[in-house]
């Protein structure tokens, strides 16, 4: 009995169904989000350059959503 889908037996894996049409190009669409994120932050990065070192997990993400908050308000560092 055949299904709607294309069912193909392969030794011990199975394969159901094919992809149709054009897969895009991964890479690309990567590019393409980095560069429109760069645009909307506008050059500036999350944080400061430099190596930060914190006592606990807890304290370097306090940091880090603080770091976050002010770039997405634009405050100066």
């Amino acid at each position: 009995m055949q299904n709607e889908w294309d069912i193909e037996e392969t030794g011990t894996i199975r394969i159901i169904g094919r992809r149709s049409g054009e897969i895009a190009p991964t890479l690309e669409n990567a590019s393409a989000l980095l560069a429109t994120m760069r645009q909307l932050r506008g050059g500036r990065g999350i944080c400061p350059r430099g190596v930060y070192r914190f006592r606990s997990f807890e304290e370097a993400d306090t940091w880090m959503i603080k770091m976050v908050a002010q770039s997405i308000r634009g405050s100066p560092r």
